[in-house]
């Protein structure tokens, strides 16, 4: 199981996610050059009728798969996805909501945009399909998108959706976060739940249209059984009481130690924390095998995509790669960025062979915290160091700092 997060700060923005999959299943960050625009989108076998501006795409995939669990597009527009299980079925043969995301980052030049192009991917096909690497598993999902125009939480059932934007720390996790708080919700489904006068509605559910209280989008759709199953819940409000804190502090350190964290506090059960890095023993035996951060600087300054490229947030540094003038740089030379890389995914198996002792043990990682800031810290000075129009040589330079730091943390049993 997954967690989502956007963190407004007072300057910073940032997105952050933890893909949480089958422990043997690799992962890998991959850059895709910017395109020709062309009316349609088109990627392995896929192909939808949206515009494909043409964006240069960073993309976070499990290995068999072309679509994405995470990723940030050229024009700055960033998104993650949440399995989520309603009575509304998913299609067993569908689209995977992956191959969503990849086709709203491929058409979107804002948080707006990539909101209203999963909404027509939505209800254009039949989402579901086999999103399990070992096994069957079909869901439906939500997204949590963020880019330079604000960010917004889509959830989806079907082909049934509500939306609302998000004005402050959100979270998102494998259950309906969505109650009477949505902005819009599908034709058919305020019909159900949001009911209005169709002679006085406008576009929203907030208008003077209305003739009925608003429903629970949340109750409406979810399934209960696989709602409590999950642990989303509980793990959402987890992940909301580490934001509160990290937006305090307001710093890239405090956005990645939620992505890192274990035994936080649940309010409604302070018995029971949850790890938001999760390892292999945890609720499903899915660890987490892949964390990214979205770094948003105020207006006019760079944005910077923080990933791990290997399992277990807690045990591994975040390598950094600059997103400047609708251009991918990074800054972590010793990784193959391509796509389908054989280099990228040995990486990640030889990183997951190191964390023998980790692996079930959150404990083990705790231990070595300090040391893990202390490195993730010499990575933060490189690339401050770097002004807004760094030279060639200035870029390799902070490239050689960063390489031999993560070969130091790299080279040592975790």
């Amino acid at each position: 199981m997954c967690d989502t997060y956007y963190l407004p700060t007072g300057g910073v923005r940032f997105l952050g996610k933890n893909s949480d999959r089958n422990a043997a299943e690799p992962q890998a960050l991959s850059i895709v050059p910017k395109r020709q625009p062309s009316d349609s989108i088109h990627f392995g076998e896929r192909t939808f009728d949206l515009p494909d501006a043409g964006h240069a795409l960073a993309l976070s995939c499990p290995v068999w798969m072309r679509g994405a669990e995470m990723g940030l597009n050229a024009a700055g527009v960033s998104i993650g996805n949440e399995a989520v299980f309603s009575r509304f079925k998913p299609a067993p043969l569908g689209v995977l909501g992956m191959d969503f995301l990849r086709a709203a980052l491929m058409s979107a030049s804002s948080a707006e945009e990539a909101l209203a192009n999963l909404i027509t991917l939505t209800e254009r096909h039949e989402q579901g399909g086999n999103g399990a690497y070992k096994g069957k598993l079909v869901y439906n999902n939500t997204y949590l998108m963020a880019g330079p125009d604000g960010a917004y939480v889509l959830e989806t059932a079907g082909k049934r959706w509500a939306w609302k934007r998000a004005e402050g720390p959100t979270a998102i996790s494998n259950s309906y976060s969505l109650t009477d708080d949505y902005k819009r919700v599908d034709p058919a489904t305020r019909k159900a739940i949001a009911v209005v006068n169709e002679r006085m509605a406008c576009l929203d559910e907030a208008d003077a249209g209305r003739i009925a209280d608003k429903g629970s989008w949340n109750e409406y759709v979810k399934e209960k059984f696989y709602s409590r199953f999950s642990a989303g819940d509980a793990r959402r409000r987890a992940v909301m009481g580490l934001l509160g804190p990290a937006a305090e502090a307001g710093d890239r350190s405090a956005a990645m130690a939620v992505l890192q964290a274990h035994a936080a506090p649940d309010p409604q059960r302070p018995a029971k924390p949850r790890n938001i890095c999760n390892h292999d023993g945890d609720i499903m035996g899915n660890p987490t095998t892949a964390s990214m951060l979205v770094e948003y600087a105020p207006a006019g300054g760079r944005t910077i995509l923080w990933f791990t490229g290997a399992s277990y947030a807690c045990a591994n540094l975040y390598k950094p790669v600059l997103l400047s003038g609708g251009a991918f740089t990074p800054l972590w030379t010793g990784y193959d960025y391509a796509e389908g890389s054989a280099g990228a995914e040995a990486y990640w198996r030889t990183r997951r062979a190191a964390a023998k002792r980790v692996r079930r043990n959150p404990r083990t990682a705790d231990e070595k915290a300090a040391a893990l800031v202390e490195a993730q810290a010499r990575i933060f000075e490189a690339v401050d160091a770097l002004p807004a129009s760094a030279s060639d040589d200035q870029v390799a330079a902070a490239a050689r700092r960063i390489g031999s730091t993560v070969a130091e943390w790299d080279a040592q049993a975790i």
